[in-house]
């Protein structure tokens, strides 16, 4: 395994776990969603405060949503936390967000299903939550790893320990630059589980490596680091 980067060492120790994950969010557009969701199981998109329109999404929120994608079978609470992840992720960037509303239009419920089975396998199965999202093809049209891997590492419920990364194209950008491993240079941003794989046991070494007794670092910190340097 390649050695913690000194620039990863600097950023833990100028981060709190609150700072750097609890607080991380954006105003965020709801109203561009909610007219479109209306109509969908787990819907309106709402923010902290409680309003539909113009509000805050912190990944402290998207935790909280977690355990009713776990336990409701209906799969409207894991269409809920799939609906603010999405928001979360996209920021006001909708370019595909037109079609990935159209694939839950179409089958909502294979799709409800699905969620609700990938939050349930994140808390302990990683290989078996990507395949769900990913078994041959996309099983969400226009939802590739770079947004699926967002929802699995949001049904950990903000757990540190939880196996289940963010690992899009800037994490992947700061893993290849830190390691020089062709892994993390996939030829296609809708790359694999070996490549998720690698980045998970690489982002959980590192943290593993930085961690005290006094302080466990989490995957997703490094994660956090990864996305902010890989520009």
């Amino acid at each position: 395994m390649p050695p913690t980067p000194p620039s990863l060492k600097s950023w833990i120790e100028s981060h709190t776990r609150a700072d750097a994950i609890d607080n991380h969010g954006f105003e965020l557009n709801l109203e561009w969603w909610n007219q479109r969701i209306a109509h969908l199981p787990g819907s309106p998109v709402f923010g902290s405060e409680g309003t539909t329109a113009k509000d805050r999404i912190s990944r402290a929120f998207l935790f909280d949503l977690a355990a009713d994608a776990h336990r409701d079978e209906t799969g409207a609470g894991a269409l809920r936390l799939f609906w603010h992840t999405l928001v979360w992720g996209t920021g006001s960037s909708h370019r595909n967000s037109p079609r990935r509303i159209r694939s839950i239009e179409a089958e909502p419920q294979r799709t409800t299903q699905l969620l609700r089975d990938a939050a349930r396998l994140a808390v302990s199965d990683p290989r078996e939550a990507f395949l769900k999202f990913q078994p041959r093809g996309n099983a969400i049209k226009s939802l590739g790893p770079n947004f699926f891997t967002k929802y699995l590492y949001f049904a950990g419920g903000g757990e540190i320990g939880h196996t289940c990364p963010i690992v899009d194209k800037r994490v992947l950008t700061t893993l290849h630059r830190e390691t020089q491993l062709p892994v993390f240079k996939p030829k296609t941003t809708n790359y694999g589980f070996r490549t998720y794989d690698a980045a998970v046991q690489t982002l959980t070494t590192w943290a593993h490596d930085l961690s005290t007794p006094d302080r466990t670092v989490g995957a997703d910190e490094v994660e956090r680091w990864a996305f902010a340097t890989g520009k």
